[in-house]
């Protein structure tokens, strides 16, 4: 059960347009590509680093159990609200930031699917390596959550070899940054560590990731 105060909250930091709270419209977030069901009490859609961090927070000073959802296409339960609480859906932040051709580098919300990525890049013959044989509209940040591999990870790896950097938020709404545009920089690889988590150490919205050519 979401408290008022909560929910009047969430309203005044999306607007109307920006949550569901109707059972109707909660029921279409209570599974994803498994056979598990669970609806939340409040589903939101952040359109910013700032709004995502605002939410978490909040989750954390009602003491909210809290999850994070992409395209909901995961077969595993990630996505799953099983006890409730607060969802953040990522697909109001699809946006693809930079995308730099010469240095093969890429920076990408956490609602960008698949499909939108390997379009932007495939004209000049890169594409993103580590995609999985699941279907072409999901968000690229299940992938990262999960590590996920396919075909193509034979020849170029899986995908904690093309996130390069993440800005994500911790469980307090601390945003921190880990990584950089660089390869191999000094020190601890948090991004690796990050990668493949499925989000236990904080809800990442933005991904540093590196299109490869093809071979």
């Amino acid at each position: 059960m979401i408290p008022v105060a909560l929910k009047q909250r969430v309203h005044e930091l999306l607007g109307p347009r920006g949550y569901l709270h109707r059972p109707e419209d909660l029921s279409l977030y209570a599974y994803d590509g498994g056979v598990d069901q669970h609806a939340p009490d409040l589903v939101a859609f952040p359109r910013s680093t700032e709004q995502v961090a605002a939410l978490v927070k909040l989750a954390h000073e009602f003491a909210v159990p809290l999850v994070g959802r992409g395209a909901g296409t995961g077969l595993s339960g990630g996505a799953i609200p099983r006890e409730g609480g607060l969802m953040i859906a990522f697909a109001r932040m699809n946006r693809i930031l930079e995308i730099d051709l010469e240095n093969e580098r890429a920076v990408l919300q956490p609602g960008v699917v698949n499909l939108d990525i390997t379009l932007a890049v495939e004209k000049q013959r890169l594409l993103l390596c580590a995609r999985s044989l699941q279907p072409a509209g999901l968000h690229y940040r299940r992938e990262r959550r999960r590590n996920a591999g396919g075909p193509h990870t034979l020849a170029y790896g899986v995908t904690t070899n093309h996130v390069l950097a993440l800005e994500l938020v911790l469980p307090d709404g601390t945003v921190v940054e880990t990584g950089g545009k660089e390869t191999d920089l000094p020190g601890y690889d948090l991004t690796g560590l990050l990668t493949g988590s499925e989000g236990h150490h904080g809800a990442g919205h933005q991904d540093h990731c590196s299109p490869h050519a093809q071979a």
